[in-house]
């Protein structure tokens, strides 16, 4: 499978730089393309006028608190699954593109350059014309990592929201082809994540990524072998988004600890094959 070749398109982290290395070890990466997000929103006295309501700024500093010693409590467990965070964004050699707009012109013509026979999206914006017209030209086209549980959710902090909504069955990831719509492709594979009982959100975060990102590469292998599922997604589902009503803010991720502290998952596990019996999934994993 190593003469495959693979482009990555994916926004700037350490979990992107993990893709981008293994993408590197099982397949001829003959390319890459990173995302950088621009700044916080506004200046800072914009931001500070969002932060106006007491209320508002006391859960915003709670919150930063909070995230912030979860996240150094997860980094045994990121180290256990992740390489280093001081890879390159691009292993030595390979053609890399940097770029704060993701459908702009240099991403097309990058693209073009490199001939890909399969592009691996993660964590860029939505993908707009004309690199969907691209894929459409690829022998095995643009697949993307979401991560959530298609097509019960669709948008962004899908995990987040299901488990604030108390469903933590419908906490997954998914891969599956790119198309004009939001998270809405033919599915390839999609799980339900690893959870235990006294997980944090954050922990629960690591897993979905780790669990995504292998997910990803097998189906760019399965593509390739023509063993690949392709299934069209069964429901609409939730779609998590500002224009739909789901503004997030770090405050939900204190919500959401405090319920896997108060036994969210427990209760989930010890239920769990009834759970799950309304929970579809797409493909065989190890494969």
């Amino acid at each position: 499978m190593k003469e495959l070749r693979v482009l990555v398109l994916a926004c700037d982290g350490l979990y992107q730089r993990h893709l981008v290395h293994r993408a590197s070890q099982a397949f001829t990466l003959c390319g890459v393309v990173v995302q950088h997000n621009p700044a916080a929103r506004g200046t800072l006295a914009a931001r500070l006028w969002r932060l106006r309501n007491p209320l508002r700024l006391i859960r915003h500093v709670i919150a930063r608190i909070a995230q912030g010693r979860n996240e150094r409590a997860v980094q045994k467990l990121v180290r256990e699954l992740f390489d280093g965070d001081d890879m390159p964004a691009a292993p030595a050699g390979v053609p890399l593109l940097e770029t704060q707009d993701i459908n702009a012109a240099p991403t097309v013509a990058f693209i073009k350059d490199c001939n890909p026979e399969i592009v691996l999206v993660n964590g860029t914006n939505l993908l707009r014309e004309p690199l969907l017209t691209i894929g459409d030209t690829l022998p095995h086209g643009i697949i993307n990592l979401h991560t959530g549980l298609s097509p019960y959710s669709r948008g962004g902090y899908c995990n987040l929201y299901m488990l604030l909504g108390g469903k933590p069955e419908m906490v997954g990831a998914t891969v599956h082809h790119i198309d004009r719509g939001i998270d809405s492709g033919d599915i390839i594979l999609s799980s339900q994540i690893v959870m235990h009982p006294k997980d944090t959100f954050e922990e629960i975060e690591v897993r979905t990524f780790h669990t995504g990102i292998d997910m990803l590469l097998t189906a760019a292998r399965q593509l390739a072998m023509q063993s690949a599922a392709r299934v069209a997604q069964w429901e609409e589902g939730k779609l998590f988004l500002r224009r739909t009503g789901y503004v997030y803010e770090p405050w939900q991720t204190v919500l959401v600890n405090r319920l896997l502290a108060k036994g969210l998952v427990k209760d989930y596990l010890a239920d769990k094959a009834r759970r799950d019996a309304a929970v579809r999934t797409v493909g065989e994993v190890g494969r």
